[in-house]
């Protein structure tokens, strides 16, 4: 077992795009508020960009006086659809429940909406491999400022006893917030042409799919 006896670890994660699939229904639901506000609907490319913001914090910047009007419309979407369209991705369900079996201290740090982020932790069935699983708007800021990752730790039943913590995540801001509250990272690169945000961010290790990812956990918990 990797828990509080000799290691003192802990590993947190990114959730979407980490280790759900929830790309499809979060593209479709801000295009479905972008249409419903009169504006053009984005690519898939435009979409992913924008993914460097949470929601709170990007839809001032699109919506203005009407931001929190267009945000009701957004989780008015989601809430009635997320759950039915959760996608695990491949590997994630052997991965966390092995790293569960170990003993080993998890949580996740999400830029998801909070209540919809634990409605899907529960729903998975999850909630007992995590300390702590938070979502966008608890913290003074969203990723890809380092708050939300400081905020998680705090919260967590062993916070002050973690000697080494990594954070494991798919986008720029996972590697933002992870440089700014000083943790060491692990990058899951899901596409090329990311070698200029590698360099920039520098994370510990960079890997092509959960299977990776496991084996660098491992040599993590490990001391390897």
């Amino acid at each position: 077992m990797f828990g509080l006896g000799r290691n003192l670890k802990a590993i947190f994660f990114d959730w979407d795009g980490t280790l759900v699939d929830s790309l499809p229904l979060l593209f479709s639901a801000h295009n479905h508020v972008r249409a419903q506000m009169g504006l053009p609907l984005w690519t898939f490319e435009e979409y992913t960009k924008a993914l460097i913001y949470s929601t709170r914090e990007l839809y001032p910047k699109i919506y203005g006086e009407r931001a929190l009007e267009a945000q009701d419309m957004l989780y008015k979407f989601i809430h009635e659809n997320h759950l039915q369209e959760l996608q695990l991705l491949e590997g994630s369900e052997d991965l966390i429940t092995h790293l569960g079996e170990l003993g080993v201290h998890m949580g996740v740090v999400s830029n998801k909406r909070d209540d919809v982020l634990k409605k899907e932790v529960e729903h998975l069935g999850w909630d007992k491999y995590f300390g702590v699983y938070n979502g966008a708007g608890l913290a003074k800021k969203d990723k890809p400022a380092g708050d939300p990752l400081i905020y998680a730790l705090g919260l967590h039943p062993h916070a002050g006893k973690l000697r080494e913590i990594i954070y494991v995540g798919d986008t720029e801001s996972d590697l933002s917030a992870a440089a700014e509250a000083g943790w060491p990272v692990i990058f899951i690169q899901h596409k090329d042409g990311q070698d200029e945000l590698i360099s920039r961010y520098k994370p510990r290790h960079v890997v092509r799919n959960l299977a990776e990812l496991k084996e660098k956990l491992i040599e993590f918990i490990r001391g390897a």
